[in-house]
């Protein structure tokens, strides 16, 4: 047997500093996984914002496209009444001249009458 006082010999030191070397390689490799782990976490996360994200502008996208197309509707509805508007103040505008005219004709006859 050997005497726990003697220095140890080479071999002992080799194995356990293989010992050692095996630790710290099984630490730096358990750290790696765990660090591999939280970048697919990190990954999957990321990719389902970015669907969210494209969810979410084709949403947009559809909203601004149905509100252009009603926007434009209603702009023709708009210039449809305009028109109307317009057709109407002519008329109106029209049947009064002609009243004027009307008018300034009776006022003549009168004249024309009364000269007799």
């Amino acid at each position: 047997m050997k005497d726990s006082k003697q220095p140890e010999t080479n071999s002992e030191k080799s194995l356990e500093n293989r010992e050692r070397e095996r630790q710290e390689l099984d630490r730096i490799a358990k750290m790696m996984v765990k660090r591999d782990f939280e970048l697919m976490e990190l990954k999957d996360e990321r990719e389902a914002e970015l669907k969210e994200l494209r969810k979410v502008k084709k949403e947009l996208e559809d909203i601004t496209a149905n509100l252009e197309k009603k926007v434009q509707e209603r702009t023709q509805e708009l210039q449809k009444k305009v028109e109307e508007l317009e057709r109407m103040n002519n008329l109106m505008v029209n049947r009064e001249l002609k009243m004027v005219e009307l008018k300034n004709e009776i006022e003549q006859l009168k004249e024309k009458q009364t000269e007799d």
